[in-house]
Order: structure tokens, then C-alpha cells, then sequence
């Protein structure tokens, strides 16, 4: 999969994408990135951007042109699903990671500033996203989050595949708490059921802690779900618990 990241700061993405899992995707050809600067396709001979909104309002608002020609140059090299990060777009969620792992090329737009003129949405934007109900200065670290949550989805770049099977959201709930060395500590011990290697209760045990904190910490998750009678049995115990 390759991703293009159109920021006026690319240097903030080149450096993300040269530690850790990514870095070694990248090197193993699993995944490939490119960032793009808008400065580059702009008519202005300070390479210019922004400008005040019309209609008036504080700060600057990102032109259209040099982001809409940033996007057409990417089109040129190859077929491409532009997404937009944006506080007003569609929150994502494990779900839209997943559907958006399946484009083989994908661009990211990052915002700046107060934003960026509408046009662009209207030009050549497919998808609107939005990492949650709150500010940031810029959209770097929503694309890097995109970015990331995808990359750990294509198939290869995670040590172990399966991993991703057990983690938050994967189920539709919380992740079960984890345990390693030392089995017992001034903080506190490992619960004797993972100890005991009786598979099926670890995996009991796993699904209750899940429900659980899921419960506790997202309940909204439980409203939607369709629970299995192991799972309504199980939060009857947890609710009999307090």
C-alpha cells in the first residue's frame, strides 16, 4: 500500500515514519510513503498559502490552488482515494481503518491554520475524517494517527498477525488486561487464572475483564452489541459483583 501525505511540514512526517514498526515496513516493502508540499504548487514567490477568510473572523485559511494542484500531480503518478483530516469529518473508528486499509493508494490532507477553503473539499476530497470532538493546531498528527492505524492492518507489518485479532476495538470491545514478569511485585500479582494454563478459563476470564472495562469505560459499545449468551451471562455476574 502506498500512502501520500500532502502537509506543509514534511519534515514532522519523515521523521514518524523513520522509527519503529513503520520504519521496518518501509524496508521491507510492505507499505511505501511520500509527502507532498503544497508550498510547491504555489503561484506566490514566497510560496505562500494562506489568507484571511472571507466573511471575516480570526486566522489564516489554507488557499485552495496549491493544495488542489498538490492533489492533481499525485493523480498523475497514480489512481488515488483522498481523505481530508478535519474536525467536522466522520470520527474514526477500528471499522473505517479497516475499509480504508483495502485502497491500495491512499492520500491524507493535513489542515493548518483555521482550516482550509471549502473548494478543496468540493475538488477532489472523497472522505472527510476527524480523530475526535476536539482542536488541534494542524493535521499532521491526525494524518500520522491514520497512518498508523492502517499500516498495522495491512498484512506482514505486525510481527505476529494474530495480535491484532485480541486488541481493543478489533471485537467490538475493550481490550482484557495484560500481565507479564515478575509474577509477583510490590504492585501487585498476576491473577492465579493466568497461571493456571487451563485454556479455556484464561480465555473465560479474558472475555469478562473485556466486558468488563468495556462496560465501565465504554458502555455505548455494549448498547450496539449483540451479545452471545456467554456474554449476557457474564455481565450478569459482573453487575451481581457491583
Amino acid at each position: 500500500m502506498h500512502f501520500n501525505l500532502v502537509t506543509i511540514f514534511p519534515e514532522l512526517i519523515q521523521d514518524f515514519v523513520s522509527h519503529g514498526i513503520i520504519s521496518n515496513a518501509i524496508s521491507e516493502n510492505k507499505l511505501s510513503i511520500s509527502t507532498w508540499n503544497p508550498r510547491e504548487f504555489s503561484e506566490d514567490k514566497n510560496g505562500r498559502l494562506d489568507d484571511r477568510p472571507y466573511g471575516g473572523g480570526s486566522g489564516m485559511v489554507l488557499q485552495p490552488e496549491p493544495i488542489i494542484k498538490t492533489v492533481d500531480a499525485i493523480k498523475k503518478e497514480n489512481k488515488t482515494y483522498v481523505v481530508c483530516m478535519a474536525p467536522h469529518g466522520t470520527v474514526l473508528n477500528q471499522q473505517k481503518l479497516l475499509e480504508l486499509s483495502k485502497k491500495e493508494n491512499l492520500t491524507i490532507i493535513s489542515g493548518r491554520y483555521e482550516g482550509i477553503d471549502n473548494r478543496v473539499e468540493e475538488a477532489c476530497v472523497d472522505e472527510v475524517c476527524s480523530v475526535g470532538d476536539y482542536i488541534l493546531n494542524g493535521g499532521e498528527l491526525p494524518a500520522l494517527i491514520l497512518l498508523e492505524g492502517i499500516s498495522r492492518l495491512i498484512e506482514g507489518v505486525l510481527g505476529d498477525d494474530n495480535s491484532i485479532v485480541e486488541e481493543s476495538f478489533n471485537n467490538g470491545l475493550l481490550e482484557f488486561p495484560q500481565y507479564t514478569r515478575p509474577k509477583n511485585s510490590n504492585y501487585g500479582d498476576v491473577p492465579e487464572v493466568l497461571l493456571s494454563g487451563n485454556h479455556e478459563e484464561i480465555r473465560r476470564w479474558r472475555l469478562k475483564e473485556s466486558l468488563k472495562r468495556t462496560l465501565s469505560n465504554r458502555p455505548d459499545l455494549i448498547e450496539i452489541r449483540e451479545l452471545t449468551s456467554e456474554e449476557t451471562e457474564l455481565i450478569d455476574e459482573i453487575k451481581g459483583e457491583g
